[in-house]
């Protein structure tokens, strides 16, 4: 099941472009190798024997991949068909959603839309780098 924004179609395929600034050193690796750190909460699941069942909520997680590429300002993610929702995993591991954009339809690069997106959010952080510059230097 895939995260939907806007129009609805017959497409199985999604992306998503994550501000890669927001992510600590630990989320980035946890959004790039997945499907590791998906295994790992399983098993820590399954040895915890956590009423969440994480094995059912990730299912397909394995057998049907998102291809991740890490760029300088933000990671990209794009799956043709998604049976595995990755919004699922980011909400698990505790990633804001304000950091993430979606769209539908296959592609194997960002979204116009998309990379709007990472223009306003670098724009914000430096606005917020600026402000807390300015307050140091009070």
């Amino acid at each position: 099941m895939k995260k939907r924004v806007g129009f609805v179609s017959n497409s199985s395929s999604s992306s998503f472009i994550i501000f890669k600034d927001a992510l600590s050193k630990k989320r980035l690796d946890m959004v790039v190798n997945y499907q590791d750190w998906i295994k790992f909460f399983i098993e820590l699941d399954e040895k915890k024997n956590e009423p969440e069942n994480l094995i059912n909520k990730f299912s397909y997680y394995d057998t049907d991949p998102w291809q991740i590429k890490v760029e300088d300002d933000f990671i990209f993610g794009e799956t043709s068909m998604d049976n595995f929702s990755i919004s699922d995993y980011f909400s698990h591991i505790n990633i804001k959603p304000k950091y993430i954009k979606w769209d539908d339809g296959y592609n194997t690069e960002p979204f116009y839309s998309q990379l709007e997106f990472i223009k306003k959010m670098k724009k914000k952080q430096r606005k917020r780098k600026i402000k807390k510059i300015n307050k140091k230097n009070k």
